[in-house]
């Protein structure tokens, strides 16, 4: 990976956002972060986030020691100062004498603590990054590191990957509980320059912007190094018919599939996004990959995406189109009871309420066509389709250097039911045509002008 640090811009960002009065600090924690967030390999759709510990003002002219930390909703690619929102640190720093923090809690201590109380809530990571010592620290879900935690024997091969400049943090779900045990982890070697978080990430830190940054980059450059010694993964390629379907066949039947069934003949419809490549074929080839879609996400970030992982089909015959409706069903069906089993078997082990998502599959592989991507928008089926991309790529390397084992099915289901993420969803309400496809014909003439 390309280290796209450049004084020049770097410089050119201080000096523009020193015309609308931000500090030098703050301006070269976005142009970072910015960098950070425009490599998907590194950070995808919302996922990461950045920090910096400051000075700020009130309203009343009070200055208060802060930590500018990645807002919700924030894209990192393309983060302006806003989207890193002012906490007051003292604040932060005593939570970590607490026992036990709920995450509403977390959220509650967090907003009273805004210097801005119109700021988008901090990430949910920002105890964390409160919790080091570091002016500034990154944190990414690098696919290449994921293929190296992302193994039985993870920390093992974290040390051999990465050294002993990297402290390796035993997987916990994101919240208060993460950020005391990986503030621990620092602590017992405070010469670490970040830490390994296992099924999870990376953080890396440093006194200025350039340092963490670079950090980042160089370790991501280990992991991938050593996935690329390792070469190629053996696998063994499924049987195809001697003549495929094409996309456009079985879309269609696909998207029908994958409808959301809410009675009295309504549906919540999907869109559908196709993507191939001679990299994503090759891996959906794979005899084993229905196996690689059962065993989960590669980061538990992703469930959010596309739930507990894609769903495999097999090869479309073309000459046998007319039996493969039933077929996509068959698997559809077997999808939906397995994530119904899911959340049945998870839910009953406490006392929490929560809300079922629907079971859709939201990333469908096709062995010598290329994977689907579906959502109830265009940019939603789009995110599952990039999500499937980095996903082969995170599968396929940790194949490379060992086994495929991502975070369990009972550790995953906690983070995608997770309040702040119930939440969120609710909140979230589709508009009366969304998931519908419209076609307009005779757009030249008056009537087709005005419906379309």
């Amino acid at each position: 990976m390309k280290n796209l640090w450049n004084d020049g811009d770097a410089e050119k960002l201080v000096a523009d956002y020193a015309t609308k009065g931000v500090a030098r600090d703050l301006a070269l924690r976005v142009y970072t972060t910015r960098l950070l967030g425009g490599e998907p390999r590194l950070v995808l759709h919302g996922g990461g986030n950045t920090s910096c510990k400051t000075k700020a003002t009130d309203l009343v002219g009070d200055e208060w020691d802060v930590l500018c930390v990645k807002g919700s909703g924030w894209d990192m690619g393309v983060i302006e100062p806003q989207g890193l929102p002012a906490v007051k640190l003292g604040a932060l720093l005593k939570a970590r004498s607490l026992k036990k923090l709920s995450d509403e809690d977390m959220v509650a201590l967090q907003r009273v603590n805004l210097i801005d109380p119109s700021s988008p809530n901090p990430s949910v990571e920002t105890l964390l990054h409160a919790f080091l010592p570091h002016k500034f620290v990154d944190h990414t879900h690098s696919t290449a590191v994921l293929a190296i935690v992302d193994q039985d024997d993870s920390e093992a091969l974290s040390k051999k990957v990465f050294g002993n400049k990297m402290g390796f943090v035993p997987y916990i779900m994101p919240g208060f509980d993460l950020a005391k045990a990986a503030a621990d982890v620092f602590d017992a070697d405070p010469t670490v320059e970040g830490l390994i978080l296992d099924k999870h990430g990376i953080f890396t830190f440093g006194d200025d912007a350039k340092q963490a940054y670079d950090r980042m980059i160089h370790y991501v450059n280990a992991a991938e190094e050593f996935i690329a010694s390792h070469g190629k993964p053996p696998a063994e390629e499924a049987a195809l018919p001697a003549r495929l379907a094409k996309p456009a066949d079985i879309a269609p039947m696909l998207r029908g599939a994958v409808a959301v069934a809410r009675g009295e003949g309504r549906f919540d419809r999907m869109i559908s996004d196709f993507r191939t490549s001679d990299a994503i074929v090759d891996f959906i080839n794979s005899a084993r990959i229905a196996d690689y879609a059962g065993r989960g996400v590669s980061t538990p970030d992703l469930s959010i995406r596309i739930k507990t992982g894609p769903m495999a089909l097999p090869a479309p015959d073309a000459d046998k189109i007319g039996d493969y409706k039933s077929v996509i069903r068959q698997h559809v069906e077997k999808f939906a009871r397995d994530y119904r089993a899911y959340f049945e078997t998870n839910d009953a082990l406490d006392d929490v309420k929560r809300t079922m998502l629907d079971q859709m599959p939201r990333l469908t592989l096709v062995p010598g066509l290329g994977m689907f991507g579906h959502g109830r928008t265009l940019k939603d089926a789009k995110i599952a389709s990039d999500v499937g991309e980095m996903w082969i790529e995170a599968v396929r390397g940790a194949e490379a250097v060992g086994d495929f084992r991502p975070l369990s099915k009972a550790d995953l289901f906690p983070l995608e039911y997770w309040s702040l993420e119930q939440a969120k969803l609710a909140s979230n309400k589709p508009k009366p045509l969304t998931g519908q496809v419209v076609l307009v014909t005779g757009g030249a003439g008056a009537i087709g002008a005005a419906t379309a």
